[in-house]
């Protein structure tokens, strides 16, 4: 397994994959959230794919010794991917920043090692980037890298930000469209006008390879829209900053939205034959200047959003092999690291219903895994045991954290025995009681494997 940024000492006492569990335990969850292993030459630049599209883009040479020294033979990466609360169940997780909850959109594992199984890390000087897909643009989201402390469970303690510079795609490939859109296939971009009589821009697709024409965030960009007069703000601009662009392209929504609106307020039909108009008449027209406010508001929004995330230029350093990727159509959020081990995307969790709240779960043997989840939400809590098959979701003394008072939670116990598995859940109301019990049972992994299942969301 890898080390990431602690002292190696501490760190190859504890296990970063799952932290301090019986390794009979390891074995059954593995079964339910396996990494996939990929065994790659690393003196080549590799584009590895996750079987739920993560992307890591590795660059020749980039992976060495823990002596720096580069490596001649094949190298294996694990990409492990945690993005439902039983993928974080199965891997020992919890979403915690120090003493503050997060809410997680999608944690991974990182680890390379040689053909004698000895760990290996990235070059001095160098980065993999990774790319983690993701439901929707959360502005907010940032990038947390963890570390296993003592007690084994995980915290997400370095905030960084997500990478600014763009990936470069093959145009053809990045352009074309993967599903029915009325938007152009190539951007509408063509020299075939005869063909293509709706074009958008007139010359060749090919010429924009290696611009930011050819990223995945403008593709997102264009899909929302499909306008010939956005296209063209950029292509206008390919020699600024993409968030440079993203400004320019509100400031014309914003004119593009007020002209609309003073149209339908300056043009009102009349009624039939120059007499007043009729109820159903006025409000025709109403849902007409409604809807134009609705969708110029919504365009303006989206701009302002997509600028926020404030990304740059490509970085063409980055080679990414398409005949990998099945699919492109999540959005990605991208990180160069520079460790191997855990990283997370990340928001903090906020919510007006949160209060100190004090709770703590007994349970009837002991318990190497006790985790309360949120069922609303993607958070997960790891119990910390503070007496005899007693857990705290808290490393303050008077067990109190804020969670979300009234809301539906589940508590989950897994532990292994003598006698093999263990498991115990129960749904609680947070806040009703300051102590919940949870009765622990004995479970073959078939079993749990089928429990845990449903937490797969």
């Amino acid at each position: 397994m890898a080390c990431t940024v602690l002292s190696c000492a501490k760190e190859k006492e504890i296990n970063q994959e799952f932290g301090n569990l019986p390794t009979e335990l390891i074995s059954a969850l593995e079964s339910i959230n396996k990494g996939q292993v990929f065994e790659i030459n690393p003196s080549q630049p590799n584009t590895l794919v996750g079987k739920s599209g993560t992307i890591l883009l590795i660059p020749e040479n980039s992976i060495v010794d823990q002596n720096g020294n580069g490596i001649s033979k094949n190298v294996f990466i694990e990409i492990k991917e945690n993005f439902t609360k039983s993928d974080f169940i199965a891997s020992n997780l919890q979403t915690m920043h120090n003493d503050k909850i997060l809410e997680s959109l999608g944690m991974v594992f990182l680890s390379a090692n040689d053909e004698n199984g000895n760990e290996l890390k990235i070059a001095n000087g160098k980065s993999i980037r990774l790319q983690i897909p993701q439901k929707g643009n959360k502005a907010d989201a940032k990038i947390f890298l963890g570390i296993r402390e003592e007690n084994g469970l995980i915290n997400w303690d370095k905030i960084e930000e997500p990478s600014k510079s763009l990936t470069p795609y093959p145009i053809k490939f990045i352009s074309k469209n993967r599903f029915w859109t009325e938007c152009s296939n190539y951007y509408g971009i063509t020299t075939d006008t005869l063909k293509y009589t709706d074009y958008n821009y007139y010359g060749n697709i090919t010429d924009f390879e290696n611009t930011l024409l050819a990223t995945k965030e403008f593709s997102d960009r264009f899909s929302t829209t499909c306008w010939k007069d956005v296209l063209n703000i950029y292509i206008n601009n390919l020699d600024k900053n993409l968030w440079e662009i993203d400004e320019l392209t509100v400031q014309y929504f914003i004119k593009d939205s007020t002209e609309s609106v003073n149209y339908h307020l300056n043009n009102i039909p009349p009624g039939l034959y120059g007499g007043p108009r009729t109820e159903m008449q006025k409000e025709a027209h109403e849902s007409i200047l409604k809807d134009a406010k609705e969708h110029g508001r919504w365009k303006i929004e989206l701009y302002k959003k997509f600028a926020s995330q404030k990304l740059t230029k490509i970085d063409t350093s980055r080679i990414i092999d398409t005949t990998k990727l099945k699919e492109l159509n999540n959005v990605l959020i991208t990180y160069d690291a520079i460790n191997f081990g855990w990283i997370n995307v990340d928001f903090f969790y906020e919510d007006p219903k949160a209060s100190p709240t004090k709770l703590a779960v007994k349970t009837s043997t002991k318990s190497n895994l006790t985790s309360l989840i949120l069922e609303e939400r993607n958070v997960i809590l790891s119990g910390i045991e503070k007496s005899t098959n007693e857990y705290w979701f808290t490393k303050n003394e008077d067990g109190y954290n804020k969670l979300p008072k009234g809301e539906k939670a589940i508590i989950i116990s897994i532990g292994f025995d003598n006698s093999g598995l263990t498991f115990g859940e129960k749904v609680i109301v947070i806040g009703e009681n300051e102590e919940e019990f949870v009765e622990v049972q004995p479970i073959s992994e078939i079993e749990l494997k089928e429990k845990l299942k449903k937490y797969g969301s």
